[in-house]
């Protein structure tokens, strides 16, 4: 008897078994595939470039696709610094207009996010604005005939149009006895003046002349005043040659 109700037990179990089997639904699940944007590449200004410009504005552009259409959002980064801070957040083109200046060096890149917020980053790039003036930074000997000796000096840039002689920190501390002349540059007509300029204890000095953008030579005549009990007097009048070193 025992025998009979173990086989009729096990006979109920198989039949479970099969039954729960044949309830089972294979899953047809289908999975949906999103794509991100490409990674950005540069267009414009090239990656390192130093480009010349006619005012004061630089196009940036780039290139990425995105195969589900999505629209676009790029976030841009852009400043003087090789890490550049966020310029332009959830921006709508592929092309950004920026304000920049003659002889600096600009860094810049771009993140992309698409419509489930996964970002494609472009490295860093760079460009630098030409600016003619720099062709006159730097140190140079000053000759003056009219006192028999050389000396010098060196010129740092303040603007894209004007030039300051020294800057206090070393050898090349500014034109006769360390006085920080400025110079306004016209790099049309490649000339230059310094109007009448006060350099304290009673000295004043005065100077224009040609320029050449080419060797970055400065020749100019000079006129130096002085002033004592009230009295005002050239006390030198000659001419500046001032050559590259």
């Amino acid at each position: 008897m025992k025998r009979r109700n173990l086989m009729l037990l096990m006979l109920l179990v198989f039949s479970g078994t099969f039954f729960m089997q044949s309830c089972v639904k294979e899953d047809n699940s289908t999975y949906t595939v999103f794509h991100a944007w490409t990674d950005p590449a540069v267009t414009a200004p090239a990656d390192g470039a130093t480009i010349t410009i006619s005012g004061t504005t630089v196009d940036l552009t780039w290139a990425t696709t995105n195969a589900d259409g999505d629209a676009v959002v790029a976030d841009v980064y852009f400043g003087t610094d090789l890490k550049p801070t966020l310029f332009k957040a959830a921006h709508n083109a592929l092309k950004l207009t920026v304000t920049v200046e003659k002889g600096l060096t600009y860094y810049w890149k771009v993140v992309m996010k698409d419509k489930n917020g996964v970002t494609s980053t472009s490295p860093v790039w760079s460009f630098s604005i030409y600016d003619p003036i720099n062709a006159f930074v730097g140190n140079y000997t000053v000759d003056e005939p009219a006192e028999g000796w050389t000396y010098d000096v060196s010129f740092v840039r303040l603007t894209s149009s004007t030039l300051q002689i020294g800057n206090g920190a070393g050898t090349y501390d500014g034109w006769w006895a360390s006085w920080p002349a400025v110079f306004t540059l016209d790099l049309t007509n490649n000339t230059y003046s310094m109007p009448k300029q006060d350099f304290g204890g009673g000295y004043a000095g005065e100077e224009s002349g040609t320029i050449d953008p080419a060797t970055g030579t400065i020749v100019g005549n000079y006129t130096i005043w002085q002033t004592k009990a009230g009295v005002t007097s050239v006390i030198e009048e000659g001419v500046h040659t001032y050559t590259k070193k």
